[in-house]
């Protein structure tokens, strides 16, 4: 078994063996974005989607204590929901299909991570002006500070599902692999299809063993696995 394989199936495998894991929490929220995303998005939809996409982000570590998104009810993702189903994205669904135009795809993902970027920052100024929150979470709350690309990505990665979540592990994953760690889309996101393109074979048998999985899924999970069993050896 190959260091892909090898590392994608054990992370799988850690979750599936789990009843329950709080990491399925991604399962469900994905799996109910990709049965809605053709569909019209009623209100009772949309406070489905909120609902899955705040519990999702709260089973993987966005809701600690220092988060701005704590702050306020699972309604706050209303506009970023309407955002990610805009038609223009919708290449960005089906990353697979769509890889020789990765060029293309690099923009599109560009323009949806900063438009998210962009919303989540009125979410933080809301916070900012809210009279319960003059003590000490201030200082988590800077208008000069750029939104964590772990907030964005893992919002991405549990709705459409074409990027990875970057995080500590996964980004000291990238590293190991010589693809850009500071997160860059960029550079990033193209030098993550070059990494699939040069693996294809490996990857694509696994896709078809974890039905309902996309690409970035499961690169997420080999990456994070890499940089997980490093830093846990030091």
């Amino acid at each position: 078994m190959t260091d892909i394989a090898k590392n994608v199936e054990k992370f799988y495998l850690s979750i599936k063996n789990v009843e329950n894991h709080r990491y399925k929490s991604w399962e469900h929220c994905y799996n109910f974005f990709i049965k809605t995303r053709n569909k019209k998005l009623d209100s009772d939809k949309l406070e489905l989607a909120q609902l899955h996409l705040a519990f999702y982000l709260a089973s993987w570590g966005m809701y600690r204590g220092s988060s701005f998104v704590l702050q306020k009810d699972y309604t706050i993702f209303k506009k970023i929901i309407n955002e990610i189903f805009k038609k223009k994205y919708a290449d960005l669904w089906e990353v697979e299909k769509n890889i020789s135009k990765k060029d293309e795809l690099n923009v599109l993902f560009s323009e949806l991570y900063l438009s998210l970027e962009k919303i989540l920052k009125e979410i933080r100024k809301s916070v900012q002006k809210h009279p319960d929150f003059n003590g000490s979470e201030k200082r988590f709350l800077k208008d000069s500070d750029r939104i964590s690309p772990t907030l964005i990505t893992k919002i991405i990665l549990g709705t459409i599902g074409c990027i990875p979540a970057y995080d500590r592990f996964f980004i000291e994953g990238l590293g190991m692999k010589g693809i850009q760690k500071k997160f860059n889309s960029k550079k990033s996101f193209l030098q993550m299809i070059k990494f699939y393109l040069e693996n294809k074979k490996e990857f694509d048998n696994l896709s078809k063993k974890l039905k309902g999985y996309p690409l970035m899924k499961i690169l997420d999970m080999y990456f994070w696995i890499e940089g997980y069993e490093k830093l846990n050896k030091l």
